[in-house]
């Protein structure tokens, strides 16, 4: 965790110390500090000699870049998914409450019919981290796998193969949007305000403040909607630094979702959850 300023031979005991300190801070600073503990995590890589010579300090800061990239895309994913099944069990149990017991299981009801603007909202977020995921695993790293270990097979000079996989993460950049601040930026606040959703709903049974819940939901779908609306435009899909991303906004605006509720908000500013037609 380079961040920190922690070394690989840290131990598991001053670990959890420092979790202790950390868990004991309440509310948003909390959150904001788990989450960046997470955003710290770094991929190393120990060059032995002459293996030096391909993988640069330049190239290993690059890997390090996609490494974090997707290792946050990835436990947002899971973060997702686990609120789901915590909150569809909590359902059936409910559910189970409401059936035995009709006369007596109204607050019972009434909380289920209240959390359900919340899963429209939380299938929009999955939805779109889905895709994202896809794209950038599928569309971009396979694809460039591909492509690098068909020139590494043909080449037979070193210096030829340095460029090729020099070519190779620049690719991966330039088409995960790394390289592109206003791009880079969104998506990194997609990814935050979906984790605070998920910490949000998992204390809604203990309080939660329902308007942070819904300035999560206003903040996303703006964000959501201006993410596409920036890849859409025509500097970047008629691009060639980005070949796959026509296949991405196809699968995001499959039933002209995003491209009605990216009109919407960008003019009224406000998209609220229970406003928004469901996507699957």
């Amino acid at each position: 965790m380079p961040l920190f300023g922690m070394k690989s031979s840290t131990s598991q005991k001053d670990l959890q110390k420092s979790n202790t300190s950390d868990l004991s801070l309440q509310g948003k600073a909390s959150s904001e500090l788990a989450l960046d503990g997470w955003h710290s995590i770094a991929l190393e890589y120990s060059v032995d000699w002459p293996l030096q010579l391909f993988f640069t300090p330049d190239v290993l800061s690059k890997y390090r870049k996609v490494f974090q990239y997707l290792i946050r895309l990835k436990r947002t994913q899971m973060e997702l998914e686990k609120s789901w099944t915590a909150v569809m069990h909590q359902d059936h149990v409910d559910f189970s409450d409401y059936c035995k017991d009709r006369k007596n299981s109204s607050a019972t009801q009434l909380r289920r019919l209240r959390t359900k603007p919340f899963w429209r909202v939380r299938e929009h977020m999955a939805f779109l981290i889905r895709n994202l995921q896809f794209y950038i695993q599928v569309d971009v790293i396979e694809s460039q796998w591909n492509v690098l270990q068909t020139h590494v097979q043909d080449s037979h000079d070193f210096t030829e193969l340095v460029t090729f996989h020099q070519d190779y993460l620049s690719a991966l950049i330039s088409q995960s949007f790394l390289d592109i601040g206003s791009v880079s930026r969104i998506l990194d606040s997609i990814m935050k305000l979906c984790l605070q959703f998920c910490w949000s709903i998992e204390q809604y049974e203990t309080g939660a403040n329902m308007f942070e819940i819904d300035h999560i939901t206003e903040e996303f779908n703006k964000k959501s909607n201006s993410l596409y609306t920036i890849l859409r435009s025509s500097r970047l899909a008629g691009s060639q630094r980005a070949p796959f991303l026509r296949q991405f906004l196809m699968r995001l605006n499959f039933n002209s979702f995003f491209e009605t509720t990216a009109r919407g908000v960008m003019n009224s500013g406000r998209l609220r959850p229970g406003t928004a037609s469901t996507q699957l």
